[in-house]
């Protein structure tokens, strides 16, 4: 098709309808690349959505107006060119500001037309065919209020890429500009040096901005100390104020009339700016929501279709979908817009490259869950007393046997035989039992042979600590025994220390007591160490067990900051008597009503634990046991109910007998009854006056002195028989 001829009047010269005379190779790529980006903008890639190196304004308008294309008949615009300059604005009348605005950039002959103050008209004709957008502002004429919507991003100070037009301003500010030449009022300084108040007279003169940065429209809300003002019109405007001001201080006459007058001026015109800028700014946020929410169904559309020509290649939908997001990434990154055949087979490797990373770690998991849903179902099987003990579930990938199944190609998951499964199952247990033991054995001294070693770990003082583990700060801190310690591999001399100072404080033997013995024996324990705390109105000292005493001495060296009074251990041992009464006092532990019970005689609760009413009605009515046995998992073999401790629980709250004064007295006027009492002197002799009406006790008569204190820690071996538990302990 021939190109389109143009008769131009032959007497006129070139320059007269380009924007340029001449153009070499340099100006060709300066026009081509343009002027540098703004630095806000140096990764432009990373933005989604209409990023706001463009002008989104007049995109969003040339793709409103976007009509099909038809051929261009060339006489059509020779026609245009011949015709009178009175009718060549009527044609244009009918065009979009934004086609005005393109015209006049196309040639100075063309940009001659609609400059010329005769097209007044033309411009405000074409906004008022366009009621969407807004009107010019009372002092901008239609083709500079054009440009400063549709022009491009130009910043007007540093002319880089990367502005909007702030329609306070009537300017197009950069980020780095922006923050440069604009500031908030508390930065702002008067002619003294004094910082300006939100309310100062000059802030109410001057056009100011609510945008949070150059980039967007964004604005926050509309007040003083939220709003911007340029710093060159402050300046200006400071000292025109000031001078008034010094004027009016020295009585010239007329000054403080004509200044209220130039003041109610400035702040009427100052208030249409605003208005005409807080409605601009919403149009273009709309525009600018549209544009996104454009672009958004652009991209899922595009990114629904690739998922569906993805699927017709065979590959599965549950991988497609996983990764769906970096589907929709890789789009944006690669800038597709249309999805015809060439732009898929170019992100066509990219996109495969994802859902089959996707089926490659699906398979493997799947395989993973299969071997640990038949290792789970293999536990089940055993005593339930052995679960917390058994090798966890993630090391059974590990097994020799396995490798093949898991190392198989990843075109589909397989199948794995129960049957063989759990034939490798005894063996890694027993191999895993025997690595950990000797890993834990390895911390003893080496001169204790290896059978001693093993057998040394169920003594009461060999006291491990768990180092890496996520319930270090609770069950991590103090592990005693093989069942607890199988997995934790750190050796704590103090704690051990510790220990034998408790054992000796009962008067047993470090070298052969056992876990097993001490939890027997339950004693109640004070640290000589601590000094008396109030709580709820008692002044007193914590009671432990004998393991909350480890983990108390540990807990005092991971004080910060540490507390050297606790490096010695000094462990004050309750009588039976006092021991019953602490006990009677104490909280059940594990909670009742807490989710971590199961039933000891099957695998019902294996994975969801239940609270302790349900498990012992499980017991009644499955097993039929009356009166099931309660237990904590691993102190009970015989228990019925018992707490598991794979379940992380809080810890007991010990419980403070009162020191200051002494609860060390009992009541001999009180009938027998099924719990044991102790008072403090005060308390003690109210209620002999109240209840029994004694005014005057006696001691023996009346009352007892109970002890309180049966032994306290040692250094040294004891040759003494084991302290008596009594039958309360």
């Amino acid at each position: 098709m021939a190109s389109p001829q143009t008769d131009l009047p032959t007497d006129a010269p070139l320059s007269s309808f380009l924007p340029f005379q001449a153009l070499d190779d340099a100006e060709l790529n300066h026009i081509r690349s343009g002027p540098r980006m703004s630095s806000c903008h140096s990764q432009p890639q990373v933005y989604y959505g209409p990023v706001s190196i463009r002008n989104y304004l007049a995109g969003h308008a040339k793709k409103t107006l976007r009509v099909p294309k038809t051929a261009l008949k060339p006489h059509l615009y020779q026609v245009f060119v011949k015709l009178p300059i009175e009718l060549k604005l009527v044609v244009l009348e009918h065009c979009h500001p934004i086609d005005l605005h393109h015209f006049s950039q196309t040639s100075k002959f063309n940009r001659a037309i609609v400059m010329n103050r005769k097209a007044a008209g033309v411009w405000q004709t074409a906004f008022d065919r366009h009621p969407d957008l807004p009107n010019p502002p009372p002092g901008i004429t239609g083709a500079h209020w054009a440009f400063m919507l549709f022009g491009p991003g130009i910043c007007q100070e540093c002319g880089k890429h990367g502005a909007l037009t702030d329609f306070a301003f009537r300017k197009r500010l950069c980020e780095p500009c922006m923050r440069e030449r604009c500031a908030y009022p508390n930065v702002l300084r008067d002619t003294n040096h004094q910082i300006v108040g939100p309310d100062h007279v000059v802030l109410t003169m001057l056009p100011r901005s609510y945008r949070y940065h150059g980039l967007r429209y964004t604005a926050a809300y509309a007040t003083p100390a939220n709003a911007r003002y340029l710093r060159q019109d402050f300046q200006i405007m400071i000292k025109k104020v000031t001078l008034l001001q010094l004027l009016i201080s020295n009585e010239v006459p007329m000054i403080s009339e004509l200044f209220d007058e130039y003041k109610d001026a400035l702040v009427a015109h100052v208030a249409k700016i605003q208005e005409h800028a807080e409605k601009t700014n919403s149009w273009a946020m709309d525009v600018y929501r549209k544009c996104s929410t454009e672009y958004d169904t652009l991209h899922r559309d595009i990114a629904d279709e690739c998922k569906k020509r993805l699927r017709n290649h065979g590959h599965e939908t549950q991988d497609i979908d996983y990764v769906h997001y970096s589907l929709t990434h890789a789009l944006r990154q690669a800038f597709v817009y249309r999805l015809n055949p060439r732009a898929f087979r170019k992100i066509r490797p990219r996109l495969e490259e994802f859902v089959n990373n996707r089926k490659v770690a699906r398979l493997k998991l799947e395989r993973q869950n299969l071997l640990e849903s038949i290792y789970r179902d293999y536990q089940k099987s055993l005593d339930p007393d052995r679960w917390q003990y058994l090798p966890p579930s993630k090391l059974v990938e590990s097994i020799e046997g396995f490798s093949d199944f898991l190392q198989a190609p990843y075109d589909k998951r397989g199948d794995m035989a129960p049957s063989y499964a759990v034939s490798l199952f005894p063996a890694f247990i027993a191999d895993w039992t025997r690595t950990q033991q000797e890993a834990v054995v390895s911390l003893f001294p080496s001169t204790v042979p290896d059978q001693a070693k093993l057998e040394k770990l169920e003594l009461a003082t060999s006291v491990f600590t768990c180092v890496d583990c996520r319930y270090k700060i609770r069950d991590g801190r103090i592990l005693l025994g093989w069942n607890n310690i199988c997995r934790h591999r750190q050796f704590n001399q103090l704690a051990s220390a510790a220990a034998e100072s408790l054992v000796r404080c009962v008067g047993l033997d470090p070298a052969t007591t056992t876990i097993e013995q001490m939890n027997l024996r339950d004693d109640r324990f004070l640290c000589s160490n601590c000094t008396s705390e109030p709580s709820r109105g008692v002044i007193g000292l914590k009671v432990y067990n004998w393991v909350e005493c480890l983990l108390h001495v540990v807990e005092m060296q991971l004080h910060t900051p540490p507390q050297p009074m606790h490096s010695v251990p000094a462990w004050l041992l309750l009588t039976p008597e006092a021991t019953r009464f602490v006990k009677e006092q104490e909280y059940a532990y594990p909670r009742a009503i807490a989710e971590i019970w199961r039933c000891n005689l099957c695998a019902i609760h294996y994975d969801d634990f239940v609270p302790q009413i349900e498990a012992i009605d499980h017991v009644q009515k499955v097993h039929l046991i009356k009166t099931p046995v309660i237990g904590v998992d691993g102190a009970t073999t015989s228990a019925h109910v018992v707490a598991d401790k794979r379940h992380p629980t809080r810890r007991r709250k010990p419980f403070r007998l009162g020191r200051e004064p002494a609860y060390e007295f009992k009541c001999n006027r009180c009938p027998k009854i099924p719990i044991c009492k102790i008072w403090e002197m005060q308390k003690l002799t109210n209620h002999l006056r109240t209840k029994h009406h004694i005014v005057e006790p006696v001691l023996e008569q009346d009352y007892t002195k109970v002890d309180i204190i049966a032994a306290a820690a040692t250094a040294l071996p004891v040759s003494a028989q084991p302290v008596d538990q009594g039958e309360n302990s």
